[in-house]
């Protein structure tokens, strides 16, 4: 629910923003506040959740959430500096919120069940895209942003509550780093556990093509296309669609596909898909072919996110978690950072088409790396799967 109200916020913040003060500056530092401090708290925020009650964490921080937005009703054409505040006040809260989601699931499914979870959740969110992205353009341009706010506060307290009827045991669990104040310890679970510091750092990697397309792909449709703007809603929205699929198709397939191998098949996904699309135009500009390839991707998007999620909570000692995705969610924020930055300065200087392959280019490289260095060699499951790994302590896990 939740997810719905972030989509409406995410569409709808930028819009307002741009229309009331015709700045892109000011527009694009919305998402530098958010991507700076997702880099700068991810790490700090995973370490907290695995020292805290991760009922109490997801309770604690969707109130936060909640009250956290309310200052965008300040907001005017002549006083902005409400939606930076509010921007990075809600990243930080996410870098608790989603790490404690992410640790939760273990605990409440089994480990064979892990794969169909992560798909069923990778559904819920697709649909929440699917319904929160037109309804934040359709609501800011009906009553600003004050409805938007509503809506967006509503669905934080609606999951506060649900929360707060989680029967699974949800404490911190006891290990041998039950004292550490710093992540440090995050970094050596990564180092020390299969296949986590190679799919990390590749996931780090493919974010460069994600920070990239955010400002090609806008390019693209008005350069190449010759759309006005008004395709973009429709192209992106149709990924959701594609990602539906996918997390029924992937749900089916969660007990004979390992979830790294998942993970690299969805990257290079990515990439073949990415070459069809910036390479239809010598066939055809009509924006309807775009909507269908768009939705295309996401099967492979579904197959990343599902293989990335479900690998961590496996390879990852259980009182680690939230560490290892507060890292994990760092190296996300500045992959995308630089990939922006990048494309943006290199958009008006390279040819677009050389631009655009070399996007796709870095997902087929991540994925082609990952089929290298992160799936397993033979049957069976990484010698450092939770279990074999020299720093696994028994966990304090009860049946709910």
């Amino acid at each position: 629910m939740n997810n719905t109200g972030d989509w409406v916020l995410l569409v709808a913040l930028p819009v307002h923003v741009f229309v009331e003060t015709g700045s892109g500056a000011s527009t694009a530092f919305l998402f530098v506040a958010q991507l700076l401090t997702a880099a700068i708290m991810g790490p700090i925020g995973g370490t907290l959740v695995d020292r805290w009650d991760l009922k109490r964490s997801l309770i604690g921080t969707n109130l936060a959430q909640a009250v956290a937005v309310l200052p965008l009703l300040a907001v005017t054409a002549d006083r902005i500096w409400p939606a930076f505040v509010v921007m990075a006040a809600q990243s930080a809260l996410n870098q608790i919120n989603n790490p404690a989601n992410v640790a939760l699931i273990p605990r409440v499914v089994d480990t064979d069940e892990l794969t169909a979870a992560n798909a069923a959740l990778s559904a819920a969110q697709s649909s929440a895209r699917l319904i929160g992205a037109p309804l934040g353009g359709v609501l800011v341009a009906w009553g600003g942003l004050a409805p938007v706010v509503m809506l967006d506060a509503a669905s934080f307290v609606l999951v506060a509550v649900a929360a707060t009827q989680l029967r699974a045991e949800t404490g911190p669990l006891e290990s041998a780093d039950a004292t550490s104040k710093t992540f440090r310890r995050g970094l050596e679970v990564v180092r020390s556990h299969r296949p986590l510091a190679p799919l990390l750092s590749i996931q780090s990697f493919s974010q460069l093509a994600q920070g990239a397309f955010v400002v090609l792909f806008v390019v693209f449709v008005v350069d190449t296309l010759g759309d006005d703007g008004s395709g973009l809603g429709l192209i992106r929205g149709t990924m959701a669609i594609g990602a539906l699929l996918g997390s029924a198709v992937i749900a089916r397939l969660a007990t004979d596909v390992d979830p790294t191998v998942l993970f690299a098949a969805g990257l290079v996904g990515m990439g073949v898909v990415s070459l069809v699309f910036w390479n239809a135009p010598a066939f055809t500009t009509a924006v309807w072919v775009y909507a269908l390839l768009f939705s295309i991707s996401g099967l492979p998007g579904a197959a990343l996110t599902v293989g990335l999620f479900t690998t961590v909570q496996t390879a990852s000692p259980s009182h680690a978690v939230g560490r290892v995705t507060g890292i994990m969610s760092a190296g996300e924020a500045i992959g995308v950072t630089t990939g922006s930055i990048l494309a943006g300065l290199l958009v008006d200087h390279v040819e677009l088409d050389r631009l655009l392959n070399g996007q796709a280019a870095i997902y087929l490289a991540a994925g082609i790396l990952a089929f290298v260095l992160v799936t397993p060699r033979g049957p069976g499951r990484h010698p450092d799967a939770p279990g074999h790994g020299p720093l696994d302590e028994p966990d304090r896990i009860a049946s709910p």
